[in-house]
């Protein structure tokens, strides 16, 4: 839910600010949400805390920020948030679940590889609608 009202403020959004200013209210409006979780105490379970981890906590940061970024240009542009959302979020997904089995030793089984190849049929689907 709260992925699909991402998409609708930002594509209510697009047209009415400039895209990096656009993504860059939005980065630093969740930062401030997610700072005040910590501020209320709200924290999941304990982790330690590596370097490692906030380098790659880091460079997803910056992923995130670029995505967010092209988001806003794309609908800016006039892409339908069915089709635009859909290739950000599930391409990401289709992705991420087709790299993470190298990178990560995840298993890479008949079910993974039918969601993937659902989620590219229903990226292609949506982004081909007139």
């Amino acid at each position: 839910m709260a992925i699909a009202v991402h998409y609708l403020f930002v594509r209510a959004a697009t047209g009415r600010i400039e895209d990096r200013l656009g993504a860059l209210i939005l980065e630093a409006t969740a930062a401030l949400g997610i700072a005040g979780s910590f501020a209320l105490g709200l924290r999941g379970e304990r982790t330690p805390t590596t370097r490692a981890g906030v380098l790659f906590a880091g460079a997803a940061g910056l992923a995130i920020s670029f995505s967010s970024v092209l988001l806003f240009a794309a609908l800016r542009r006039g892409g339908p948030v069915a089709s635009t959302g859909i290739i950000v979020l599930g391409g990401g997904v289709a992705l991420s679940a087709l790299f993470a089995p190298w990178i990560f030793g995840e298993a890479f089984t008949a079910r993974r590889a039918l969601g993937v190849v659902l989620g590219i049929a229903a990226m292609w689907v949506l982004a081909s609608e007139s």
